[in-house]
C-alpha cells in the first residue's frame, strides 16, 4: 500500500511517498520496494509531468545506494528482498530512474537524507491512467529497513 499526499500550487507539486520495505537484511540488487501506485500524479490520463527533484529520507540510517525506478503502469520488478527479476514486458513500462549513491547522503545522526535536483526528467502516464508507480532496488551493502523508513518527496511541474 502506498502512503501519498499531493500538495498543489500554481506552478509546482510536491508528492510525498512512503515506500513499503521488508524488515530483513537486503543484499546488492535486491528489490527494496515493489512498484507502488501513486494516484493522480499526472493531471490527466496519459499526461506528462517534469520530475525536477527527488528527496529521500532514510529513517533507518542505512545510507546505501538505491535506484528509484518510475513506471507508467503496474509492473513486477521481482519479489521484495530478492534479486531483481523483471520481464521485458514490464521493463517497457519503465519511464525513468534516479540513482541515490552513498555520497549523496547527509548524516542527520539518526537518519540519512539525500537530495537530487535539476533532474528535468519527462514522465508520461500510460493512457487511461493518471498514476505513477515507483519501485526501488538496493545497489550496495546489506541494509536493514523498517517497513516504512524510506520516505520520498518528488518535485514535479
Amino acid at each position: 500500500m502506498t502512503t501519498s499526499m499531493i500538495v498543489r500550487s500554481t506552478a509546482l507539486d510536491v508528492v510525498d511517498v512512503t515506500l513499503v520495505a521488508d524488515t530483513n537484511a537486503y543484499a546488492d540488487n535486491d528489490v527494496l520496494a515493489v512498484p507502488q501506485e501513486v494516484h493522480s500524479v499526472f493531471l490527466e490520463a496519459g499526461g506528462t509531468r517534469l520530475l525536477h527533484s527527488v528527496m529521500l529520507l532514510d529513517e533507518a540510517d542505512q545510507g546505501q545506494d538505491i535506484d528509484l525506478l518510475f513506471f507508467n503502469a503496474d509492473a513486477t520488478l521481482g519479489t521484495i528482498n530478492s534479486a531483481v527479476s523483471i520481464s521485458d514486458a514490464d521493463a517497457r513500462k519503465l519511464i525513468g530512474k534516479v540513482s541515490i549513491v552513498q555520497a549523496d547522503y547527509s548524516d542527520l545522526v539518526n537518519s540519512q537524507f539525500a537530495s537530487k535536483g535539476d533532474l528535468n526528467m519527462v514522465l508520461k502516464a500510460a493512457d487511461p491512467s493518471a498514476s505513477l508507480w515507483i519501485g526501488a532496488v538496493v545497489r550496495s551493502g546489506t541494509p536493514t529497513y523498517a517497513a516504512d523508513s524510506i520516505k520520498l518527496k518528488l518535485g514535479l511541474a
